[in-house]
């Protein structure tokens, strides 16, 4: 070990480095982090420098009461005002330090500044060691040693959290008076002097180790303030990733809100206008009729996945809880799918029960149609059942099971993540990986709980469990219904079709017409369209678009006009790309406060809603319903 070595250990004894922290824990270099923690000790040591002063110029005072007559009053009262006048600099000088605007940038003068004034006060209490020990006098000699050893042990406390001041403050306080010790020619003096080295030892050793406890504890503390600061600014980053992932999923919401109506208007004519060529076309040219209503049907498809995904995911779907019968909810399916499973050639089995449920039927069909569709897709052969079950605790247990490929052990813990096909839909080569995530976000905002099981190669059974209403817990088997696969027929229904699009107006009037109707159109409503309604033969039914352009009545205005005009309540279909929820907002705005009591009969009732793009089928069922039912 070379001089140097020598030297740096000698050094650290008196002003140690953080020797076992480790900087890069903090984020700092070692040279900032040893600034920072000595900044530290020096406040610390500031922070409770007032009290020690006060108390050491106390035991001043009562040592000059007890010294006073036999060292002299001249001597000692210059030494108690110096004392007191140093004191009092040094209370300052602590004021000052935390009145300081930046200690940081101003460390190494107030470091000066605190040895300085440490220096000079230990000089002060040494200066008492050497010219107050009387050879002659005993019991002031016991005075003194017991003023020194009391300062020093006393000041060991304040001054270890920052080893420079204990260094400069303890040599000087007991150094002089072991020399006066030593100069005094006595064994006993002698022996003192020896044990006030002894004594210097001891408080270097556990003020050194004392030093090293104040170090670490103020070392674990910058780790906690360094940890709360990097915990706060990750929990910040996270808000604001939040936040940039809301504002995404509000942007998109509002984009496909925006896209929404120019998305559905040219899918519902492309839909209605090939229903009416399927009627049309010979039969060399079907095909590709066919293959045209099977690629509009799979963009529509899309189009609808995507938005109500974009619903859910925003949380802007909004519930629409209604009372209804759960064996109309059957049929529908049952009409809607038949002519798939005939076309597969699957057996489509329906095991209903009557059941008057509480909940939104479009989002509870939406599942079914969903589940049914998946099931008929990657069904081959064999069949598909939808059933209905009575379950434990006033609950109805939905299942749509199949004889399809199944699903792999692998593939179920991803069955309801959006976008996943999964081998068979791969090799399907139809679907597009969000029928079953759609699923899976409608079932829990309505509270339903879901789960399936399946065999590879056998199969797969999906249960849906519907909490019922105590209320409305009506519930019975039903003979399975025969369906009829022929359109209602309107021969001779007089139909008035409101809509602004050009393209749907004509389509929809050709679909109508097809269906055997007497059809009169109006691109909006005005006072011309109710003169000629009134004087005219009165209409069977209002089939209208909801948002008639810029400047004129919705449909549900136009409807509420129409039925006024005639004093009738004529059934009305509202078709609309605008969201059911508002529409329905729009309904109660426009019935808020009317009475129709003159008429005798309730003209507000509210209208059909069907959500574009709609298909002729569903058209047809909707009209069926409303015709079929007794209107006054």
């Amino acid at each position: 070990m070379n001089l140097k070595d020598l030297y740096k250990k000698f050094r650290t004894i008196f002003e140690p480095g953080p020797r076992s922290y480790d900087p890069r824990d903090l984020g700092l270099t070692a040279p900032d982090l040893k600034k920072k923690l000595q900044l530290s000790q020096l406040a610390q040591m500031k922070h409770h420098s007032s009290a020690s002063i006060l108390t050491r110029f106390i035991f001043c005072v009562l040592f000059a009461c007890l010294t006073w007559d036999s060292i002299g009053g001249g001597v000692m009262a210059l030494w108690v005002g110096f004392v007191l006048m140093h004191s009092l600099a040094g209370i300052k000088s602590t004021d000052d330090f935390f009145e300081c605007p930046d200690v940081e940038k101003q460390f190494k003068f107030w470091k000066n500044r605190s040895l300085q004034m440490v220096f000079v006060s230990g000089l002060s209490f040494g200066f008492a060691g050497f010219y107050f020990m009387i050879p002659d006098n005993t019991e002031v000699q016991m005075l003194v040693i017991a003023l020194i050893i009391g300062v020093s042990f006393g000041s060991m406390s304040l001054y270890a959290c920052w080893l420079p001041a204990f260094w400069a403050f303890l040599p000087t306080v007991l150094l002089p008076t072991m020399v006066k010790l030593a100069m005094i020619y006595n064994i006993s003096f002698g022996v003192a002097a020896f044990w006030v080295g002894i004594i210097l030892l001891i408080l270097w050793y556990f003020s050194t180790r004392l030093n090293e406890i104040y170090s670490l504890s103020l070392f674990r503390n910058f780790e906690k303030e360094y940890l709360v600061e990097e915990l706060v600014q990750q929990r910040q980053a996270a808000e604001l990733a939040k936040e940039a992932a809301e504002m995404a999923i509000v942007s998109k919401t509002k984009f496909f809100a925006a896209a929404n109506h120019d998305l559905r208007q040219p899918l519902q004519a492309m839909g209605i206008f090939i229903s009416v060529l399927e009627a049309q076309v010979p039969p060399d040219s079907k095909p590709l009729v066919d293959n045209l209503s099977q690629a509009c049907n799979q963009v529509a498809t899309l189009v609808d996945q995507i938005l109500i995904l974009s619903k859910l995911d925003s949380r802007s779907i909004k519930i629409n809880p209604t009372t209804f019968s759960l064996d109309e909810v059957f049929e529908e399916m049952k009409i809607e799918f038949s002519s798939v499973a005939e076309t597969k050639g699957i057996q489509f089995v329906l095991d209903p029960i009557s059941a008057t449920i509480c909940t939104d039927a479009q989002l509870l069909e939406r599942v079914i149609r969903n589940l049914l569709s998946n099931a008929f897709r990657y069904t081959s052969s064999g069949k598909v059942v939808l059933r209905a079950r009575c379950g434990l605790k006033d609950t109805l247990v939905i299942i749509v099971a199949d004889t399809g490929n199944g699903i792999d052990k692998s593939e179920k813990q991803d069955l309801f993540k959006e976008y996943y096909r999964g081998k068979s839909g791969y090799q399907a080569k139809e679907g597009y990986g969000l029928g079953l995530s759609i699923v899976k976000k409608i079932c829990d905002l309505l509270d339903f709980s879901i789960s399936f099981r399946s065999k590879k190669g056998s199969g797969t059974v999906f249960r849906v469990v519907v909490p019922l209403s105590r209320d409305l817990h009506q519930v019975k088997l039903l003979n399975k219904p025969e369906h009829s696969k022929s359109f209602f027929s309107l021969k001779g229904k007089r139909i008035l079709i409101i809509e602004d699009d050009p393209l749907i107006r004509r389509s929809v009037q050709a679909l109508l017409e097809a269906w055997g109707a007497k059809v009169k159109v109006a691109e909006h409503y005005d006072a011309q369209l109710a003169a000629e309604i009134v004087v005219s033969n009165p209409l069977d039914l209002i089939l209208t678009d909801f948002n008639l352009g810029p400047g004129h009545l919705t449909g549900l205005q136009a409807t509420l006009r129409i039925r006024s005009a005639v004093g009738k309540r004529i059934p009305a279909i509202v078709m609309s790309a605008t969201p059911r929820e508002e529409v329905m907002r729009h309904y109660e705005e426009e019935t808020e406060g009317l009475n129709f009591s003159e008429y005798g009969t309730d003209l507000t009732d509210l209208p059909t809603i069907l959500q574009k793009p709609v298909s002729p089928n569903e058209i047809n069922k909707a009209i069926s319903r409303l015709l079929n039912t007794k209107h006054t």
